[in-house]
């Protein structure tokens, strides 16, 4: 082995990468750069490669040319250079990697241990140099971690003072977790304190939206009492989160500060008194550290409110793609139509400009399935999107668990059970501290019907982070209401504390109908029309979406006992004139559009199938003096072996289409149907051929040919 650095780039940034590397050759260091060294060839290749495998630090260069370049001989380069971290111990320092222009971490296309490590910004020669004398002291073991805290599972990172780049970085707003200190020789005390600190570090790097620099670069601060506004600006870090122990008797006090760096003002700080004996240490840290790492970290947790505060008032066009998912937790506080539809736009614009961003991709599918579960600005084949963006960020990043609750969530409104609860519980056991992930899957395995598992995944959620919103308890409210226990409900109910938000007032007005309770109902239901004045048009659909058939209709019992006049099937939306006078007879053309069957020996096809039902519904809809029966409803029959008479009775329609698709190759084939409901003979029958290039473009095609027909 040597104190060689090998020096990766990519041709196009030759001048840059030649003075790195004259920048480094003046502080001493040996480094391998091969331009004018080495030509192509077997020998030039086999150099390069003895070069990584015997090189002490590997430094790629990433720029805007390695992002817009999708091969190269420098990929080779990284990938061989990953192949070998693979041997070497957790805590040894090797990749270094150094960007010099505007490129953005979370959109680069680089590796995955890449981003384990912090990026030195190095955009002029001052910032060259002092990248270079602080890799001598790492070189020389000047700066390396003391032994006793360098045993940890988390990889090392350069420390940042080496690093030319702002605290405020706009890809960073970084977290550096420092050792926690104790007082005191107890062996047992300071075997705790590391453990704490390791296993939070190793529980916020469970959430990938937040940039944590791990053990080798804050551990230079052990056991050390500085300003920290100070260390921020040494490590490059926005935030500190800081601890100590102190332990009087029996009785054990964990002190956990988490701290702006760039005020030195105090975002939060909580103790946690608990009965210590060493044999508990374990149950001790488990105990503590998920509630302090979701306090910090979940989507409700004070850092990413603090960040999506910093970049709120920043225009769509103004937010990097890692601002724009920052963004979209601000979104989350409010959950209103405004935020919505300005969220959304930040984040279609985030995965346009940085395709490979799983975690943009991931939350921009939740936005896509509240146009469909919340009305909110709804565009045609929300789920549709919703799922595909889902997949997008699951292919990107197949441990990233935000990407898993999104598919997940696409799945359930989708009513692909079986995928959901697959997905559900590679979600949960991805970051088991998630409280919004806990408490949102949860509620929806609760209303597939296992309230028993669904409800305790909730209870767990609960318990992680006390800043939680009411609306986790939900799920709790509908299932004590589901039971009868309207008492309970509404103790439940009362505590969700979310005045703005609608289903707060309906779940009120149903359980106050239930109890006879009128004054409040009245009450109830008029919050609830003054936040939602069309709820009669939306809200059974709404319900639907959730929860089974019978207990919608037991809340709407308790919404029409409550005062509501809600007709006793209303399956969709209906015009203001008939929602004044509900009792006239809808005399419009009704029909179902049952969803088309795939007989392609590949399953995935069932996208396009599904896809296709959707579109065409959402077409009909838009025709005046058409009824068209709900999606949700018309779903609802997908795989059931029932009649078509059977179906329309059940939908009150008069007319049916169902339809099939085959695909061989890139020819699919689509036939449709419409049937007469009273006696289910064909009316009308057509087959479509296409070429499936785009699945899109030829569902549209497809839809808008049979509503014609």
């Amino acid at each position: 082995m040597t104190q060689a650095i090998f020096l990766s780039y990519a041709s196009q940034d030759a001048d840059a990468a030649r003075r790195i590397c004259e920048a480094l050759r003046a502080a001493g260091l040996e480094v391998w750069f091969d331009q004018g060294e080495l030509r192509g060839g077997d020998a030039w290749d086999a150099a390069i490669r003895k070069q990584i495998k015997e090189c002490a630090l590997f430094v790629p260069i990433i720029s805007a040319t390695t992002n817009s370049r999708s091969e190269g001989y420098f990929r080779l380069e990284w990938k061989l250079a990953v192949d070998r971290s693979h041997l070497m111990a957790d805590d040894q320092a090797f990749f270094f990697p150094v960007v010099f222009d505007d490129t953005q971490e979370s959109a680069a296309r680089v590796p995955d241990k890449f981003r384990e490590r912090q990026w030195s910004r190095l955009r002029d020669d001052a910032a060259m140099a002092t990248f270079a004398q602080r890799v001598a002291r790492i070189l020389q073991g000047d700066a390396a971690p003391p032994a006793a805290l360098a045993r940890t599972a988390a990889p090392v990172v350069v420390p940042a003072s080496i690093v030319d780049t702002p605290k405020h970085t706009e890809d960073g707003f970084w977290l550096a977790v420092l050792p926690f200190r104790h007082r005191g020789g107890s062996d047992e005390l300071a075997a705790l304190a590391e453990g704490l600190s390791e296993d939070i570090v190793a529980g916020l790097l469970r959430f990938s939206y937040l940039r944590v620099m791990t053990r080798g670069a804050s551990a230079l601060h052990a056991g050390e009492i500085h300003d920290v506004r100070a260390i921020g600006r040494e490590l490059g870090a926005r935030y500190v989160l800081e601890g100590s122990l102190r332990q009087a008797g029996t009785t054990l006090r964990v002190a956990v500060q988490l701290v702006d760096a760039a005020t030195g003002a105090h975002l939060w700080a909580e103790n946690y008194d608990h009965p210590f004996k060493a044999e508990d240490m374990f149950a001790l840290q488990d105990e503590l550290v998920p509630k302090i790492v979701s306090t910090v970290a979940d989507a409700y947790g004070i850092l990413p409110h603090s960040m999506s505060e910093v970049v709120r008032n920043k225009s769509a066009e103004q937010l990097s793609p890692y601002e724009a998912v920052l963004r979209y937790f601000g979104y989350g506080y409010r959950m209103k139509r405004e935020e919505h539809v300005v969220v959304r736009a930040a984040l279609e614009r985030a995965v346009e400009v940085a395709p490979s961003y799983a975690d943009a991709w991931a939350v921009l599918s939740h936005l896509y399935a509240e146009e469909y579960s919340l009305d909110f600005n709804p565009k045609p084949d929300s789920l549709s999107r919703a799922l595909q963006a889902a997949r997008r960020a699951t292919e990107l990043a197949p441990s990233n668990a935000l990407a898993a609750n999104a598919l997940a969530r696409a799945y359930y409104f989708q009513k692909e059970i079986p995928a959901f609860r697959v997905a559900a519980e590679r979600a949960l056991s991805l970051n088991p501290f998630n409280g919004p992930t806990l408490a949102g899957l949860g509620a929806l395995i609760a209303y597939t019907g296992d309230w028993e598992t669904g409800c305790g995944i909730v209870e767990r959620a609960l318990q992680l982070n006390p800043r939680h919103p009411g609306v986790y308890r939900m799920p709790l409210m509908t299932n004590a209401y589901r039971q009868g226990d309207y008492a309970g409900a509404l103790s439940i109910a009362l505590n969700v504390n979310s005045p703005d938000f609608f289903g707060t007032h309906e779940a009120l007005a149903a359980i106050y109908g239930q109890l006879g309770d009128k004054v409040a109902a009245g009450k109830a239901v008029q919050e609830l029309m003054r936040i939602r004045p069309d709820y009669l048009a939306f809200g059974r659909r709404r319900l639907e979406i959730f929860l089974g058939a019978e207990l919608v209709e037991h809340l709407m019992d308790g919404l029409r006992k409550a005062g509501l006049d809600i007709p006793a099937c209303m399956e969709t939306p209906v015009s203001s004139a008939a929602l004044a006078t509900p009792d006239a007879p809808d005399n419009r053309p009704a029909i179902a559009v049952l969803p088309f069957a795939n007989m392609s020996a590949n399953p995935e096809d069932e996208f396009f199938a599904d896809g296709l039902a959707e579109e065409l519904l959402t077409v009909m809809a838009r025709i005046r003096g058409l009824r068209v029966a709900a999606r949700t409803s018309s779903f609802s029959f997908k795989g059931k072996d029932a009649d078509i008479p059977t179906i329309a009775a059940k939908l009150n329609v008069a007319t049916v289409l169902e339809g099939s698709v085959r695909k061989v190759g890139k020819r699919i084939r689509v036939t449709a149907q419409l049937i007469n409901a009273a006696d289910g003979y064909h009316l009308w029958s057509q087959s479509y051929d296409r070429e499936l290039d785009d699945i899109f473009a030829v569902q549209d095609d497809i839809a808008r040919a049979v509503v014609k027909e």
